[in-house]
């Protein structure tokens, strides 16, 4: 069993809807997305039971609703596709605490991450247009991300997760606010930000990934080429 928390579900969704909002309607500085999926990840600590999984992750799936929903500016004409990558998304968060309960805390929230990555590659390579990825909100700062030309663009969504999961282990954990994980979660995010700054290479965009992976490729960059979307 995980560790419990005891912060409401109520909150957490709050939390999470409203750093979700902030970070899309904010994409000219969207550092709140580094904290927006956190809530969500205390959230799974309340399934313990599979019979009420589904029932434990409501709040998940109402939070992600409205995180999709900010991705398009709270245009209503994409509620139904919302709902739907929201349903799909929150499969990962199923499916790690069905890992947990199968192979027990040994399994980490690192299956969420690993099960979300794999979410978005499948959504690349089936090629839906109006796809939502994480690294998507930091497109109107390319600056953050100029090293992954080194992992592809969903690298920059392996970086948003992994510190979401530090931040989640610092602040909502059962005992949070450890210095270790609030250092770690300064590192990650302060440590991409500052490695970014120091080379000068060209972010990879999402243009180029589609690109990439498409029949009609034009990418001429050998070391993309090379490596392709190499964290997923």
């Amino acid at each position: 069993m995980a560790k419990e928390n005891n912060h409401s579900p109520i909150l957490l969704f709050l939390a999470a809807g409203l750093l979700a909002t902030g970070a899309w309607l904010m994409t000219s500085f969207p550092i709140f997305i580094f904290f927006a999926l956190a809530p969500l990840f205390a959230l799974t600590d309340r399934a313990d039971d599979t019979s009420v999984v589904w029932e434990k992750m409501e709040w998940v799936l109402l939070a992600l609703t409205i995180y999709f929903l900010s991705a398009h500016t709270f245009d209503f004409s994409f509620l139904i596709s919302s709902m739907v990558y929201a349903i799909l998304f929150t499969m990962t968060f199923v499916g790690h605490v069905w890992v947990r309960q199968t192979l027990g805390r040994r399994a980490g929230k690192i299956t969420i991450i690993i099960f979300w990555l794999a979410v978005e590659y499948i959504l690349l390579k089936v090629r839906l247009v109006d796809s939502i990825f994480l690294s998507d909100a930091l497109r109107l700062q390319p600056a953050w991300v100029r090293w992954n030309i080194h992992t592809g663009y969903l690298g920059a969504s392996f970086w948003i997760l992994s510190t979401n999961l530090l931040v989640y282990q610092a602040v909502f954990a059962r005992n949070p606010f450890q210095w270790l994980w609030v250092i770690a979660a300064v590192i990650v995010l302060g440590g991409g930000l500052a490695y970014a700054y120091f080379i000068n290479s060209s972010p990879i965009t999402r243009k180029d990934m589609v690109n990439l992976y498409s029949e009609k490729s034009m990418i001429k960059d050998v070391v993309y080429l090379a490596r392709g979307e190499l964290v997923v």
